[in-house]
C-alpha cells in the first residue's frame, strides 16, 4: 500500500509563503463547543464523520480516517503517530485514543499518554472544497506529531483516473497529488511543515514521506497546529486558492459552519417534550438530514443518501444523489422548515429527468467523468421515483407556498405524470413493476413473480391525487379532472386487488398471474401512510404490525419470521429498516394507534445513540439488537423519520401555505404534561405553540409571526371515554365537536389565528394510558410488551397485549375514575390519579403470548 507520512510539530509563528511572512497564530480560543454534544470512551471500530457541503472526513473512532473532497477520494488511512524525541519512541495514535466528542460542527478525538495529551479536531467548512484538521498539544517532553496517509485522488465509483503522481512543494509546504492532465489536483500540507524523506515526482510514492517539526511545550499550550487539504477539478490554481483560504479565513469559515448549525438547531423547528432523549434525537436528526445536502462542482447541489467508510473502494456509504431518498427525506426537511434544501434537491432530479419523463433513481458523484446515464444501468432502474416526484413536489408546494417553483416545474411534472400513466398497461391506474422497474425490493425470490408491489401501487395512487391538485393550481381543469377520475379508479383497484379478506391483511404484491402475493411484509404500510384504506382494514393491518411477529424492540421487520424466506440478516427479507419503521409509525398515528406509534418513534430515536454518535444506521438484524456489519452508519433515511414521526405523527402538525391553514392533531403519552413547539414554518410565516395537558383538560397557546391570518384546525387526543365540558378561545366560549375512534376521543375545533391566542379545553372522565419506552441493549432480543389494540365502550376499557412468557410489565393508567374491577392485570395505586397495571404474561419462557386486559370503571 502506498503511503505518505507527515511528521508535524508546533511553533509560535507559522512561516509559509501561502499564508504570509508572519501568519497570525491559530489560537485555541477558535474552537468552541455547543449545547448539542455527545461523548464517550473511544470504540475503536465505531464510525464518526465531519461533513460539509463539498467535503467529508469519514473515520473510525481510533483516529483512522479517509478524506473526500467531491468528487474525489483524496486520501485514506489518515492517522496520527507521536514521536517522543528523548526516547526515540513512536506511539501509534490508535493505541492512545481515549475519548471522542461529537458536535454538529466538528468532531474531536482525544489522545492521552503519560507524557502528552493531544486533541484532534476534524472540521469541514460549510461551503469550501477543503478539510481542516486542528491539533492541540500539551506535552512535558519534546514531541513531534506524525500524520500518515495514503494518497488516492480517485473519483467516486464507478469512474476512474490514471497516472496519479505526488510530490512535495517545499515553497508552499504541501503535497501535490495530481494526474497526467493536471486538471484534477489535491493539496495536503501544513504551514510549518518540512519534508523529512524523499519520493518520486512522477508517481505516487511506495514509501512514507515525512515532515518533522519539534514541539515547544510552552507555545503548544495556546496554539493549534493545522493540516489543510483542498482539491479541484479545474487545476492547481483553484486548489491553491482554496488551500490559502482555509488558512487565512479559518476563523470566518469556522464561524460560518458553527452559526449554520446553531440556526438549524434553534431557529428552525424546535420541539421540547418531557422526554430528553427524544428531544436530543430530534436535534441530531436535523443535523443528520442537513448533512445530506451536497454540492458537486460538476453536477450541482442535491441530497445524498448517507455516509460510511469506503475502505479500498470508492463507495463512501451512499454519499451520492438518490431520488427516492430525496423524496422520503423531504418530508422531514419540509417539516422543520428548510424549504430551500428541498427545492434544490428536487431541482437536481428535475434537471436529470429522462426524455420519456422518468425521474432518476441515483447519480454517482463520479458521473461527471463518465457517460453515467447512457452506459450504466443504475440511473433509472427504480419505478417509484416518477410518482414520488409528483407527490414530493406537491408536499413541498403545500409547506412552502412556492408557486414559482411549480410554474418552473410544470412541464417536468406533466412528463413525469405521462410516464406514470405509461407504466399502467391494464388500465387500473396502478403502475406496474414489470414496466417501470424495481420499487419495494431490489433482490430476491419475490421479484420474478411481481407485477405490481403495494409500495409502487400506493405511491402511484397518491400521484394521481397530487397531480390533480397541482393541475388545478396551473388552471388546467381538464387535466385535473382526468387525473381525479384516474385516482378514484386506482384507489378502488388498490383495495380490490390487494386486500386478502381471509387473512385480514394487504398483499405484498400482485403477481404476473394477477393473484395476490400473500407473504406478510411491512410494505402494506404505504397505503396507510397515504390514508388510502378504510379504518376497519387498517385496524387489522396495524394489529399485525404492532405484534411481536413483525415488531422488534428496535423497529419493524421487513418480512414475517413465519415466512420460509425469512432471514434476519437478509437485506430485503427479514432485517429491520428504520425508514420502514418510520412509514409504519406514521401509519399508526394516521389511524389512531398512538401507543404503538409512540413505541416505534422511541425505537427510532434510540438508534441515534447506539452506533455512530448522533446518526442512525441503515439497517439492523431482525433477531438481535445490533446493526448489520454491512450497514451504512450515517444513513439519512434512518434519521429523518425521527423528525417526520415526531412532527407529523406525534404532534400531527402540518401547514398548508396556499390555503393558509394549519392542522394540529397531537396524540401524547398519558404521562406528558407539557410540550413546546417553536419556529414552525409554513411559507414565510412562523408559529410558536405551547401545550399543557392533564386528565382534566388542555391549554394551547399560539404565538404567530405571520403576514396574514391562518385557520388552525386543532384536534387533540383527549383519552378514552372523555367528555368535553367546554372550549374557550381567549376566554370566550367556542363551539366544538368530538369524534371517537374505538372510544378514544378527539375534540375538534377550527379557529382563526390573527395574534396571540389561547385555547382552553375542559374535560372530565378521561382515561389516559402510557406504556413506558423500552430501550434494549446491544445484543438483546425482543422482549418488550406490545400493545396490539385498545378499545373503550360503555365504561369498559379493553387492552390487547403480547408479552414475553413469565415476564412482568407495567402500563400506566391516569384517571380520576374509580375502577370497579380488572381482569388480566393487577392494579397498584400510585397517587390520586396515577395507577399501574401489573401485567404477567403466561406461556412458556422464550416466546410471546397474547393476553387481554379488561378494566371496568364505575359509572361517573
Amino acid at each position: 500500500m502506498k503511503r505518505i507520512m507527515l511528521i508535524i510539530g508546533i511553533s509560535c509563528f507559522l512561516f509559509s509563503p501561502v499564508f504570509g511572512k508572519e501568519e497570525s497564530i491559530f489560537e485555541k480560543s477558535l474552537v468552541r463547543g455547543s449545547d448539542l454534544h455527545l461523548s464517550r470512551a473511544v470504540q475503536p471500530h465505531s464510525y464518526f464523520d465531519s461533513v460539509g457541503q463539498k467535503s467529508a472526513v469519514l473515520g473510525s473512532e481510533n483516529g483512522n480516517a479517509e478524506v473526500w473532497i467531491y468528487p474525489y477520494k483524496v486520501l485514506q488511512n489518515f492517522q496520527l503517530y507521536f514521536l517522543i524525541e528523548d526516547e526515540n519512541e513512536i506511539i501509534e495514535g490508535k493505541d492512545v485514543a481515549q475519548r471522542i466528542d461529537v458536535y454538529p460542527h466538528q468532531t474531536i478525538i482525544h489522545y492521552v499518554h503519560s507524557s502528552f495529551k493531544v486533541e484532534e479536531v476534524f472540521f469541514t467548512p460549510l461551503k469550501e472544497a477543503g478539510v481542516v484538521i486542528l491539533l492541540s498539544v500539551e506535552t512535558i517532553k519534546p514531541l513531534s506529531l506524525v500524520a500518515s496517509f495514503t494518497p488516492e485522488l480517485k473519483p467516486m465509483w464507478p469512474a476512474g483516473l490514471g497516472g496519479q503522481y505526488s510530490y512535495w512543494d517545499s515553497e508552499k509546504r504541501y503535497f501535490v497529488i495530481s494526474e497526467g492532465t493536471r486538471k484534477n489536483v489535491a493539496l495536503v500540507g501544513s504551514p510549518s511543515g518540512e519534508r523529512f524523506s524523499s519520493g518520486p515526482a512522477h508517481a505516487l510514492p511506495e514509501g512514507d514521506m515525512k515532515v518533522k517539526i519539534p514541539i515547544d511545550p510552552e507555545e503548544a499550550k495556546r496554539t493549534f497546529f493545522p493540516i489543510f487539504i483542498s482539491a479541484s477539478h479545474a487545476g492547481r490554481k483553484q486548489a491553491d486558492d482554496t488551500y490559502a483560504r482555509l488558512g487565512k479565513d479559518l476563523k470566518e469559515l469556522y464561524q460560518e459552519k458553527y452559526q449554520h448549525m446553531e440556526r438549524l438547531l434553534n431557529d428552525q423547528l424546535f420541539v421540547r417534550t418531557p422526554d430528553k432523549s427524544l428531544n436530543m434525537a430530534f436535534q441530531w436528526a436535523k443535523v443528520a438530514v442537513d448533512n445530506a445536502f451536497v454540492c458537486n462542482p460538476q453536477l450541482g447541489c442535491g441530497l445524498v443518501a448517507g455516509y460510511g467508510l469506503s475502505g479500498r473502494s470508492e463507495r463512501p456509504g451512499f454519499a451520492w444523489y438518490f431520488g427516492g431518498d430525496t423524496f422520503f427525506n423531504s418530508w422531514a426537511i419540509n417539516s422543520y422548515g428548510s424549504f430551500d434544501v428541498t427545492r434544490q434537491g428536487l431541482t437536481l432530479l428535475r434537471d436529470n429527468q429522462r426524455e420519456d419523463g422518468k425521474i432518476m433513481h441515483e447519480l454517482s458523484q463520479g458521473a461527471g467523468f463518465i457517460p453515467w446515464f447512457e452506459e450504466y444501468p443504475y440511473g433509472f432502474y427504480h419505478a417509484e421515483t416518477s410518482p414520488y416526484y409528483i407527490v414530493s413536489l406537491y408536499d413541498y408546494l403545500n409547506c412552502s407556498g412556492d408557486l414559482q417553483f411549480l410554474n418552473d416545474s410544470w412541464t417536468s411534472l406533466k412528463k413525469a405524470y405521462q410516464y406514470v400513466l405509461s407504466a399502467d398497461t391494464d388500465g387500473d391506474g396502478l403502475m406496474e413493476n414489470t414496466v417501470a422497474g424495481l420499487a419495494a425490493l431490489e433482490l430476491g425470490a419475490f421479484l420474478k413473480n411481481t407485477k405490481s408491489d403495494i409500495y409502487l401501487s400506493a405511491i402511484s395512487v397518491e400521484a394521481h391525487r397530487a397531480f390533480s391538485e397541482v393541475a388545478l393550481l396551473m388552471k388546467d381543469e381538464a387535466f385535473s379532472r382526468t387525473a381525479s377520475r384516474t385516482y378514484n379508479k386506482a384507489l378502488k383497484a388498490l383495495g380490490d386487488k390487494f386486500w386478502i379478506e381471509d387473512d385480514k391483511k394487504y398483499a405484498h404484491a400482485i403477481t404476473v398471474e394477477d393473484k395476490p402475493l400473500t407473504e406478510t411484509t411491512v410494505w402494506p404500510f404505504m397505503p396507510l401512510f397515504f390514508r388510502q384504506v378504510p379504518q376497519a382494514r387498517a385496524d387489522h393491518q396495524l394489529d399485525l404490525f404492532a405484534s411481536s411477529e413483525m415488531s422488534t424492540d428496535w423497529g419493524v421487520r421487513s418480512l414475517s419470521p413465519r415466512s420460509s424466506y425469512y432471514d434476519p440478516l437478509n437485506y430485503n427479507y427479514g432485517t429491520v429498516w428504520p425508514f420502514l419503521t418510520g412509514y409504519t409509525c406514521l401509519s399508526e398515528y394516521n389511524y389512531g394507534r398512538a401507543l404503538s406509534g409512540f413505541s416505534h418513534l422511541m425505537s427510532l430515536a434510540h438508534n441515534t445513540f447506539i452506533d455512530a454518535l448522533g446518526f442512525c444506521p441503515e439497517l439492523l438484524s431482525g433477531e438481535f439488537f445490533t446493526p448489520l456489519e454491512t450497514s451504512v452508519p450515517h444513513q439519512v433515511f434512518s434519521s429523518s423519520p425521527v423528525i417526520t414521526c415526531l412532527v407529523r405523527g406525534l404532534l400531527g402538525l402540518k401547514g398548508n401555505t396556499l390555503k393558509k391553514e394549519i392542522e394540529f392533531k397531537p396524540s401524547f403519552p398519558g404521562r406528558w404534561e407539557s410540550v413546546e413547539v417553536r419556529n414552525f414554518r409554513t411559507g414565510r410565516d412562523v408559529f410558536h405553540f405551547t401545550l399543557r395537558c392533564s386528565e382534566s383538560g388542555w391549554v394551547l397557546e399560539v404565538e404567530p409571526q405571520a403576514y396574514t391570518p391562518y385557520l388552525l384546525h386543532f384536534s387533540p387526543c383527549l383519552g378514552f371515554g372523555t367528555r368535553v365540558i367546554s372550549v374557550a378561545v381567549n376566554g370566550e366560549q367556542k363551539e366544538f365537536s368530538t369524534e371517537e375512534n374505538k372510544g378514544s376521543v378527539r375534540c375538534l375545533l377550527s379557529l382563526e389565528i390573527n395574534g396571540k391566542t389561547q385555547v382552553e379545553i375542559k374535560t372530565e372522565n378521561s382515561v389516559l394510558l402510557d406504556l413506558p419506552p423500552h430501550f434494549p441493549r446491544l445484543g438483546d432480543q425482543t422482549s418488550s410488551l406490545k400493545i396490539i389494540r385498545t378499545e373503550y365502550s360503555q365504561g369498559q376499557l379493553r387492552i390487547l397485549v403480547e408479552g414475553w412468557g413469565g415476564k412482568e410489565y407495567g402500563i400506566s393508567l391516569i384517571t380520576s375514575r374509580l375502577i370497579a374491577s380488572v381482569s388480566g392485570a393487577e392494579v397498584e395505586d400510585e397517587g390520586e390519579l396515577k395507577k399501574t397495571l401489573k401485567v404477567n404474561v403466561s406461556g412458556g419462557k422464550g416466546a410471546y403470548s397474547r393476553k387481554e386486559i379488561i378494566i371496568r370503571f364505575q359509572q361517573p
